[in-house]
């Protein structure tokens, strides 16, 4: 099956259908057991691709993301989830982001919320403050070998961003 060049630019694609159009169409390079992940590459244009999943706590798996590389860095994934016009694409950059946090420690939130506060589409706010949970106020940091003064700063900086995020929701 020919793949649907209607679809590039895209940099992350989370629509099941495309992702099993293109790994049908793309060339298997390579499988990662220990990351759960896959690499493609596609002949006509010499891209490479990574299949991943977000969400593998979940029954079944997590959800599967299919992604350009080199992968977007968290500036990048932060513009995607602000810009881009696939439902599918905003999907994967906020869970990407979520799942950065939690396995590679890499923080977005301060950022995000900033970008969040400066555009006007309110219900493409509401979506990403869902997506990304930018408004609970869980402190995601390791409490381990920390002062009750760190834990206490980190908590604060949840909180301060919840409370933004809620704050945004709400207009």
């Amino acid at each position: 099956m020919a793949k649907d060049n209607s679809i590039f630019p895209r940099h992350l694609i989370a629509d099941l259908k495309i992702i099993e159009q293109l790994r049908g169409s793309f060339t298997f390079i390579d499988k990662d057991n220990i990351y759960w992940t896959e690499s493609y590459i596609d002949e006509e244009t010499g891209n490479k691709w990574l299949y991943y999943r977000v969400d593998t706590y979940l029954q079944g798996g997590g959800y599967p993301i299919f992604a350009l590389q080199p992968l977007p860095d968290t500036k990048r994934l932060i513009q995607l989830s602000l810009l881009s016009e696939n439902d599918d694409e905003v999907f994967a950059a906020c869970r990407t982001l979520v799942d950065n946090e939690l396995t590679k420690k890499i923080d977005f939130r301060s950022d995000l919320i900033h970008e969040l506060e400066h555009i006007d589409d309110n219900q493409r706010r509401q979506r990403i403050v869902e997506l990304t949970t930018l408004d609970s106020a869980s402190n995601r940091r390791e409490i381990l070998g920390k002062t009750l003064e760190e834990i206490n700063l980190d908590a604060n900086y949840y909180r301060s961003i919840a409370a933004r995020a809620a704050k945004l929701k709400g207009q």
